[in-house]
């Protein structure tokens, strides 16, 4: 078969964590995945189980297996797969790469296993409800602590997780996870930067996050509404919108990567809301390195994506920036050049996380 060209590779059995059921090739957990396997190159082959094949692991050093595995992100946490277990006792692999710290793997194996986790249930981002009325937060803090190292994506995160994980453990097992949990930004490909601003741009300020209540939506389409009240002359692009369309003048429109990345760049403005979960935000960065200015919300896990990035605290302030934005354009235009900046400084930090996880991956560092 095909794989027996990498009969000599390290193999890597990965625990998925799949969220965007609408398309699995945007999910921002297969664009992550795979850009770190080509980046590690043929020294590895991986072992990954989809719910449905996935483009963009089509690749030689990976073998792809159909799973049961729920499309529901809280019954996917709450239910171990028997087909993923089956996977974990009779599969043959050197080491696990999990992204889902919810389940318990280490009862399975005893394989040693990393993680890297975006998503943990902390109070701050997971409301009970009826459908999820518990957070597993307990469960995947104890998961973590079998791993020799569990990444996560920015340093307010981890704090939060370390913060709330003290209702339920003692200081001992709070430092031992705080050696496990390391901060791994997401760079960029220096490939996908774009040279210069373009000159030719509209007033369209872009949404480009997916549109739930935790990355803000609710509260950005509030704000636009009522901004709407002062002024007509501009259009939302929102390309993730999945819920009915109310408004004529927000846009919906899909495109294919490279079409996305030159909408992006010959739009006005982006806004990024805080974000209830503290991640980092991969649509910001894509804004950044197609030369789209972006205007966070005031949130210290957006200062490590671009430190002196521009900044609001309220609609009184979103609102002055956005028509500074609308009308000046030489003030977006060297904002513009700034965000692009701040991407190249993000170029580093991809060529960082490949030896990273290379010298775990390969045992260097245990």
């Amino acid at each position: 078969m095909f794989w027996d060209t990498f009969e000599n590779s390290r193999r890597v059995l990965v625990i998925p964590n799949y969220t965007f059921g609408e398309d699995y090739n945007k999910d921002s957990f297969v664009d992550v995945l795979s850009s770190q396997i080509k980046a590690l190159g043929d020294d590895y082959f991986w072992i990954i189980p989809v719910i449905t094949p996935v483009k963009k692991f089509n690749l030689p050093n990976i073998e792809q297996k159909v799973c049961n595995i729920s499309g529901n992100m809280i019954w996917m946490r709450s239910i171990f797969p028997e087909d993923i277990i089956k996977l974990l006792k009779g599969e043959k692999y050197d080491v696990i790469y999990s992204h889902l710290t919810d389940w318990h793997i280490s009862r399975y194996t005893k394989k040693p296993i990393i993680g890297y986790s975006h998503w943990w249930e902390l109070k701050e981002s997971n409301g009970l409800s009826w459908l999820n009325r518990s957070r597993n937060l307990i469960h995947e803090v104890g998961n973590v602590l079998d791993y020799k190292v569990c990444y996560t994506n920015t340093y307010e995160q981890k704090k939060a997780v370390i913060e709330n994980a003290s209702e339920f453990y003692n200081e001992d097992t709070l430092n031992k996870l705080d050696q496990i949990i390391q901060v791994m930004h997401l760079g960029i490909d220096k490939n996908n930067i774009t040279k210069e601003p373009s000159l030719d741009y509209d007033k369209t300020i872009v949404f480009n996050h997916r549109t739930n209540s935790y990355k803000g939506w609710d509260r950005f389409i509030k704000w636009m509404e009522k901004y709407r009240e002062t002024r007509q002359d501009f259009k939302v692009w929102a390309p993730l919108l999945n819920k009915p369309n109310e408004w004529s003048w927000v846009d919906t429109t899909q495109y294919e990567k490279e079409s996305y990345y030159k909408r992006l760049s010959q739009s006005c403005v982006g806004v990024t809301p805080k974000q209830d979960h503290m991640g980092w935000s991969v649509s910001s960065t894509d804004s950044m390195m197609c030369g789209l200015p972006v205007l966070f919300q005031e949130q210290d896990c957006y200062k490590e994506i671009m430190s002196d990035g521009l900044t609001f605290k309220n609609q009184r302030e979103l609102f002055k920036l956005l028509d500074e934005m609308l009308d000046n354009r030489d003030f977006r235009m060297e904002w513009s050049k700034k965000g692009l900046e701040g991407a190249e400084r993000l170029t580093d930090v991809n060529e960082e996380n490949i030896e990273k996880l290379n010298n775990y991956l390969t045992l260097k560092v245990w």
